[in-house]
């Protein structure tokens, strides 16, 4: 074989490589694209369902909100009823807190509210480590 026919053959098979990689990397972008739209489909129907009830729930707490336009309101803290040793100023940032965690549309209702022990973040994780299981 001549000099001329080699190198015909060796760019037959380097061109043939080529195109054999390309195109199964083209195809494997092509199944990776096409799995991502079906899943991301899916996940977004998903959400909608749950942004649907979540509406559909919504829109019911605030039907029963109207219908209950007659109850009393809920009073956190009557003075002399509870002797927490809490100030009125600190109930009232908490029951602002928590007004503002959970907003109108749920119910919520503060049972108590007590001083935590002192303690520091130091000594709570030792406490921590100390007693995790083995």
């Amino acid at each position: 074989m001549d000099l001329m026919g080699k190198f015909t053959i060796s760019a037959s098979m380097l061109l043939t490589g080529f195109v054999i990689v390309f195109g199964v990397l083209f195809l494997l972008i092509f199944i990776i694209w096409l799995y991502g739209t079906i899943v991301s489909n899916a996940q977004n129907k998903a959400a909608q369902r749950k942004a649907e009830k979540e509406l559909k729930k919504q829109k019911e707490i605030i039907a029963e909100e109207k219908a209950k336009t007659n109850a009393k309101p809920v009073v956190v803290n009557q003075p002399g009823k509870y002797e927490t040793g809490v100030s009125d100023e600190v109930i009232a940032v908490i029951s602002a807190a928590v007004y503002t965690m959970y907003g109108s549309k749920q119910k919520v209702k503060i049972k108590s509210i007590k001083r935590q022990r002192t303690q520091s973040a130091w000594a709570r994780a030792g406490i921590l480590e100390n007693n995790q299981p083995f």
